[in-house]
């Protein structure tokens, strides 16, 4: 993972003026600009749709990898009563999850120091692992399967075969100078929905393409679902 990366989400934290909302969250995890914006009713409606889809109910846990402030876990938390946990390697938004969910497990550290106990019944990755090179993303992947009790989600993948398109896009959402101080020096990975796999050879795997309202970067990217209700 590029330090590169770590030293501009290590910048973002609850400020004495942020007021603790779900929107305020959305915006410490960085979907406030550019390609990447989502609004407050289409992250709620995108989190519906992924409970819905890992048949998400009151009384499961739910740990994330790469959790930021929050967010994530804080939608679900609308819809359901979970048990949440976390860990990011940017401290601030680590506290700012804290705030926002006191009762939760969350961490300062990074996705391949994270411990597989205590398990949880789910483990997911929203928007995560195009940070990781591919040798990272293998580790962690693995060792989320390990911490989960029903299974993993690895959501808002960029996919490899849509690469110089979402490049374009993404540079076409802001100002050459935008792009260029947001972008400089730092690297994205693409994954196959073939790459998730070969991971977890044998596992029963759903695939689907990004359900996020009106997300500018849906059409590059996807999402995979590995369960362990069917898996021996």
């Amino acid at each position: 993972m590029s330090n590169l990366w770590q030293q501009i989400w290590e910048k973002r934290s609850l400020q004495p003026q942020h007021r603790l909302t779900l929107d305020t969250l959305i915006a410490l995890d960085g979907f406030d600009s550019g390609a990447g914006k989502i609004n407050l009713a289409d992250w709620q409606e995108y989190t519906r749709r992924i409970s819905e889809k890992l048949q998400l109910q009151s009384g499961h846990s739910v740990f994330e990898v790469g959790c930021g402030a929050g967010a994530f876990l804080f939608a679900l938390r609308e819809q359901h009563t979970l048990t949440v946990g976390g860990l990011d390697y940017a401290a601030g938004l680590i506290e700012a999850a804290k705030q926002a969910m006191p009762d939760g497990d969350f961490k300062a550290q990074s996705a391949q120091t994270m411990d597989t106990e205590p398990q949880y019944d789910f483990v997911i990755a929203n928007s995560v692992f195009h940070y990781f090179d591919e040798a990272m993303a293998a580790a962690v992947l693995q060792a989320m399967w390990k911490k989960a009790r029903l299974g993993v989600a690895i959501l808002d993948v960029p996919h490899a075969a849509t690469k110089a398109a979402c490049e374009r896009a993404r540079r076409d959402a802001l100002s050459e100078a935008e792009y260029e101080e947001k972008y400089r020096g730092l690297h994205h990975t693409y994954f196959s929905p073939d790459w998730f796999s070969q991971q977890l050879p044998d596992t029963p795997l759903q695939t689907f393409e990004s359900c996020v309202p009106h997300y500018a970067q849906s059409q590059y990217r996807f999402s995979v679902i590995f369960s362990k209700r069917l898996h021996g």
